[in-house]
């Protein structure tokens, strides 16, 4: 009876451990998220104060399919930070107007986030857009859903002295 005692509280405390120890992996895995969430994003409402211009954009679908791509300018796109509100226009190379909206914004770990107030296109008004954020140098890498479509656009800040 005794040996049948034992291996039963061996057999419990070896579950026991194995439970113990799925949870610790659990809580490490977590942390490792959270801390690999914050290190993504250093974006601050702050840094992003000013004028941007849109270097390049990618827009894919679902299966990561080019849906379209902006490159060497040939889409002209400006966002506008200040204070706690954005405003962005993109036009064509020949000046025909594509899209325009405003809103509000915040930045937190997970990224940078924007309400649209108004816009010229129906759809935007009154959304909610969330984006991964990233600064380097004077670029900031934005990513994101939107509407179905990933996005990863790269802007470039207006150097204070440019015209």
């Amino acid at each position: 009876m005794t040996t049948l005692n034992t291996k039963n509280l061996l057999t419990r405390h070896k579950r026991d451990l194995a439970l113990l120890l799925a949870f610790a992996f659990s809580a490490t895995t977590a942390v490792a998220a959270e801390t690999q969430q914050q290190q993504q994003s250093n974006c601050s409402a702050a840094l992003l104060q000013g004028s941007w211009q849109l270097a390049s954009a990618r827009y894919l679908d679902a299966n990561g399919k080019l849906l379209a791509e902006i490159k060497q300018q040939s889409t002209f796109s400006r966002k506008l930070i200040a204070g706690r509100h954005f405003s962005f226009i993109t036009w064509q190379p020949d000046g025909k107007f594509e899209v325009a909206a405003t809103g509000t914004f915040y930045t937190n770990r997970a990224g940078y986030h924007e309400q649209v107030d108004a816009a010229s296109l129906p759809r935007l008004r009154g959304k909610t857009y969330h984006f991964q954020c990233q600064l380097s140098g004077n670029q900031w890498l934005h990513q994101g859903m939107e509407d179905g479509v990933l996005i990863k656009e790269v802007w470039q800040k207006f150097d204070d002295t440019e015209r």
